[in-house]
């Protein structure tokens, strides 16, 4: 990868937890979560472009892998949770409706 894409992924994770952090005052908590995400690569990417470290390769690759897989299953957690929180409170609705 050129030095040029590096410091581009380094800017694009950066600008995604900055627009995701926004986004949470009004989508929630989920969207502090993916601000979280986005800033955990911005540093991750970071090391690698600006401090020169292989942060893909040996034990830190399979760290990184293993943090990924966290974020995915707290996503997918989140998921689920928020669905049926809402398909909670829509019966809840139906239910005043019949009445």
């Amino acid at each position: 990868m050129t030095d040029f894409m590096q410091y581009a992924y380094v800017f694009l994770w950066g600008i995604l937890a900055v627009l995701m952090f926004a986004a949470g005052r009004r989508q929630g908590p989920a969207a502090y979560l993916l601000s979280l995400f986005f800033v955990f690569m911005t540093v991750w990417y970071a090391l690698r472009s600006f401090g020169g470290y292989e942060m893909f390769d040996g034990t830190l690759g399979i760290i990184f892998k293993c943090i990924i897989i966290a974020f995915l299953l707290l996503f997918v957690g989140a998921y689920f949770l928020l669905k049926r929180k809402n398909q909670s409170d829509n019966s809840g609705a139906d239910d005043k409706d019949n009445e």
